[in-house]
């Protein structure tokens, strides 16, 4: 008697499972990137729209060895995006994908371009107070998006962002 009532059961739930999941699948955003599922940055959830052609833009990057990278940006485009796309070699860094739940995308930035932009959220002040070598200019590229402020500036990867252990 238990294992026809244990089948039965089974049947029910399984069943009553797949139309769950089949309503929620419509319920799915059209353009899910699967490289950012959480955060504030609304740019890192959505690709930058093309409105034709912009004005091209560079940042430097200087590596937690000290060597300088000079890559083209568009206006919008996210600092942790760039690295990936770009290939950067730099170890470690973005290992949560831009979930916002590590700090492996620590950058410095300069003074007057950190006051040019704007406002930290309180879930990146929380993630970069349990971070190495933090400064009053840290912030986290998943959650940095390039500005014509940062046009032409350098940004620097600590030496802490490196989780190889070579220093």
């Amino acid at each position: 008697m238990m294992p026809k009532l244990a089948r039965g059961l089974t049947q029910v739930l399984s069943s009553s499972l797949v139309r769950c999941l089949s309503t929620m699948v419509w319920l799915l955003p059209t353009k899910v990137q699967p490289w950012r599922m959480f955060g504030t940055t609304r740019l890192l959830q959505d690709e930058i729209q093309d409105s034709g052609p912009q004005e091209q833009l560079t940042v430097n990057l200087i590596n937690h060895l000290g060597k300088k990278i000079t890559v083209p940006v568009r206006e919008g485009e996210n600092m942790l995006q760039l690295v990936l796309k770009h290939n950067l070699n730099f170890l470690g860094f973005g290992i949560c994908e831009g979930t916002l739940t590590c700090s492996t995308c620590h950058l410095i930035l300069e003074k007057e371009v950190f006051q040019k932009l704007g406002p930290i959220s309180e879930e990146e002040l929380d993630i970069l107070d349990l971070t190495c070598g933090v400064t009053a200019t840290s912030r986290l590229a998943c959650q940095l998006c390039m500005t014509k402020a940062m046009d032409k500036q350098t940004l620097w990867v600590p030496m802490e962002t490196d989780t190889s252990g070579s220093k």
